[in-house]
């Protein structure tokens, strides 16, 4: 008896070819999507994270003059890290350190009295025309005083930063079916206490508007 080979037909390859296509157009999509969507959930809480600690390390440490402060960085990740000028209101990168003289400006010079406790890598450095990261802020500098409380600046330049939000190319648009936005806000309050918003209303009218 003669066997029989097996394997696929002509139209079965045709087949599973096309259903191939379909899902890999489907599927690929979300998928950008979802890691673009995990992208700025990453950076948000990143600088939550940055400000929760910054307000414990200042509890905790009870500096009588000085404060924790954060501040905009460009070199975040270097050995010795500084802040940019106040007139930058802009988080993409930042630093978080102890601010004896309370200036909102880390002196690189001597970085054992102005010592880091945490930074934040930049979330700029592989921005495309199509594909991109930003944040704004209203002010330049988020700093508390050993109550936990915000604490201003003692350079009237550095306008204390109690609302950021990080955007992309997207802007404020509620995601399919919810009312929850692609843009997230962070919010800090006068008594220090920080949290995360994505309400499309609410960041409406948060003060700052993506770029």
């Amino acid at each position: 008896m003669k066997n029989r080979s097996q394997g696929f037909t002509l139209l079965e390859l045709m087949i599973v070819v096309t259903l191939t296509a379909v899902i890999l157009g489907v599927g690929v999509p979300s998928f950008r999507e979802f890691l673009r969507n995990n992208k700025m959930a990453s950076v948000a809480n990143d600088l939550l994270g940055g400000i929760q600690t910054a307000r414990t390390e200042a509890i905790k440490r009870q500096l009588p003059a000085g404060s924790i402060a954060i501040c905009p960085s460009n070199d975040p990740d270097s050995a010795n890290p500084s802040c940019l000028p106040a007139s930058t209101r802009q988080f993409n990168g930042w630093i978080a350190f102890v601010d004896a003289d309370n200036n909102c400006s880390r002196d690189t010079a001597n970085p054992l009295v102005e010592p880091l406790v945490r930074t934040g890598s930049r979330v700029d450095l592989d921005n495309t025309a199509s594909r991109y990261v930003k944040s704004v802020s209203n002010g330049s500098c988020i700093s508390f005083a050993p109550t936990g409380f915000m604490r201003p600046s003692n350079d009237p330049a550095r306008v204390a930063a109690t609302r950021t939000v990080y955007c992309d190319e997207r802007g404020n648009v509620a995601q399919t079916g919810m009312n929850q936005s692609l843009v997230r806000g962070i919010d800090v309050t006068a008594t220090g206490r920080a949290r995360i918003t994505r309400d499309v209303s609410e960041l409406s009218s948060f003060g700052v508007t993506c770029p």
